[in-house]
């Protein structure tokens, strides 16, 4: 009789087991890489951005800035803002050569999606 009851337990809680559904979300922020916004800074004693203008086209992965007519391109300090928990290679840091497009590859917090950025730096003609 304890034979008969145990197997009747057990078929029971392993149809219970089986039936539950447990359904986890996951936010689409981790499966963001995107470049929200970029700073750039030339060398001072006073670092402030030069920016005057910037574009991002998230749909084909592309950052447009424009800083004033007289900079030196070849020697700016690059600051990417990216999507929450988003990663970014190669590293930022230090003064780069903005005067040719440069690729940056963001990967999102899971690891999942990575995204090939272009940055292009670009001077604002004179009117």
């Amino acid at each position: 009789m304890k034979r008969i009851v145990y197997i009747l337990f057990s078929v029971l809680l392993l149809g219970i087991v089986g039936c539950s559904k447990i359904d986890y979300e996951i936010s689409d922020a981790y499966e963001q890489a995107d470049i929200t916004g970029i700073t750039i800074y030339a060398v001072s004693d006073n670092p402030v951005n030069i920016i005057e203008s910037f574009e991002i086209d998230t749909e084909n992965a592309i950052v447009r800035a424009f800083v004033p007519e007289d900079t030196d391109l070849t020697h700016l300090r690059l600051v990417l803002t990216l999507s929450s928990g988003a990663t970014v290679s190669p590293a930022l840091g230090g003064f780069r050569d903005l005067s040719s497009p440069l690729e940056f590859v963001v990967t999102s917090p899971n690891g999942i999606k990575q995204i090939a950025w272009q940055v292009i730096v670009s001077v604002t003609p004179a009117v």
